[in-house]
């Protein structure tokens, strides 16, 4: 019994070890909980097996398995949340557009808050809704994080479905719009999910690096580019500068 009792204390330090780090190799795990080499692989594959960790990325390192995740998860996003609220609600009084903040579910964008517009004419609160990622801008900016082979298992068919007549049609299409998002920052939407709206997304990452969420402003695309050119418009430039604004201001007060 005491010893059963010791492999619990050690596995449950393990997953405290892998709530504040990226991933935790057999060695990293033996040196921090003062445990041979044999012992932590015998604990991490024991609760690998059990789902709570999993092996991903260069050296097979372990991190938070499925079982884990949404616990880690949903208090980041709680977190998160209570943080943003300032700046989104100032976000929204300083562009007079909606503000959402979202994260990624697969081949879906997942909208977690939002502040509506006051004008008249505005994009309502999609919280709780699900929209095909490669139709709005907080999705493919989620998207472009992932790699290649990751994309390609996400989308095995290649054909990508839903959207409107303007929104991206194939893998091809989204990969050659992934690369440019990387390289610019920024994610962007021009009546792709719904006729006649149009958003921009930009990166809110935690300090350590291990959760991104995508903070968006939408509106009418009369509003934001309104010639409807393939160029940022001036509205949308400053748009732009306001919403990485807000990101930094939201990461800077982000504690992980």
């Amino acid at each position: 019994m005491a010893q059963m009792l010791k492999s619990v204390r050690q596995a449950l330090n393990l997953l405290e070890l892998l709530q504040h780090l990226p991933s935790l190799g057999v060695s990293d795990a033996a040196d921090k909980l003062g445990i041979s080499s044999s012992t932590a692989h015998r604990l991490l594959a024991t609760m690998q097996a059990a789902n709570f960790v999993q092996q991903t990325g260069p050296g097979r390192k372990y991190q938070l398995g499925p079982a884990m995740k949404s616990f880690r998860d949903s208090a980041a996003i709680d977190q998160l949340l209570e943080i943003s609220a300032p700046p989104m609600v100032t976000l929204r009084d300083q562009t007079g557009e909606t503000v959402h903040l979202a994260t990624l579910s697969g081949t879906s964008t997942k909208f977690i808050a939002a502040f509506e517009s006051p004008q008249l004419m505005r994009v309502i609160s999609r919280v709780g809704r699900i929209l095909p990622a490669h139709t709005t801008a907080a999705g493919k900016l989620l998207l472009s994080y992932l790699s290649a082979d990751e994309l390609t298992d996400l989308y095995p068919d290649r054909r990508l479905d839903h959207g409107t007549t303007a929104s991206l049609q194939t893998l091809d299409d989204l990969l050659v719009e992934l690369e440019s998002v990387r390289q610019l920052g920024y994610g962007r939407n021009m009546a792709e999910s719904e006729p006649g709206i149009a958003a921009l997304a930009v990166p809110v990452t935690a300090r350590d690096g291990q959760f991104t969420y995508a903070l968006t402003v939408s509106g009418p695309d009369s509003r934001f580019n309104p010639e409807r050119k393939l160029a940022l418009s001036e509205r949308e430039e400053s748009l732009l500068t306001m919403l990485r604004q807000a990101a930094r201001r939201i990461e800077a007060t982000f504690p992980l």
